[in-house]
């Protein structure tokens, strides 16, 4: 199999087998600092990338947030209700200025370096398996 990256948007899912990463209401340059990490990392496995926003249901990025291995979410999103559901997960890490729940998350992506190493150590844990 040919190594790839999968986008997959609400109300969608795919059933193949891979990293997993939700991206929640990233801003175009967080989107952007994913993507060049995701084009730094050599000979990957499958990623399937689910994009989400404040806007989509609830429900679809609750069920996507069980099947991933990283977590990527804007702090500052308009949802804060799904900005702290989110960042009270241990695979959690944000961009921006976490207000409701940053004493129990620490996680905050800072430059490519550190988001690139937190991708290349869940390919080294998915490639255990």
């Amino acid at each position: 199999m040919e190594n790839k990256i999968i986008l997959v948007t609400p109300p969608d899912d795919i059933i193949h087998d891979g990293i997993r990463i939700l991206a929640f209401d990233l801003r175009p340059e967080q989107s952007q600092m994913v993507s060049d990490c995701l084009s730094q990392l050599q000979e990957i496995p499958q990623i399937i990338v689910y994009v989400a926003n404040g806007q989509d249901d609830p429900k679809w990025i609750i069920d996507k947030k069980q099947k991933c291995s990283i977590i990527v979410l804007n702090a500052e999103s308009q949802d804060q209700t799904m900005v702290g559901y989110l960042a009270a997960q241990h695979n959690s890490y944000y961009f921006g200025n976490l207000r409701s729940v940053s004493e129990a998350n620490r996680s905050v992506i800072q430059e490519t370096k550190q988001l690139t190493m937190i991708m290349e150590d869940q390919i080294i844990k998915h490639e255990r398996l």
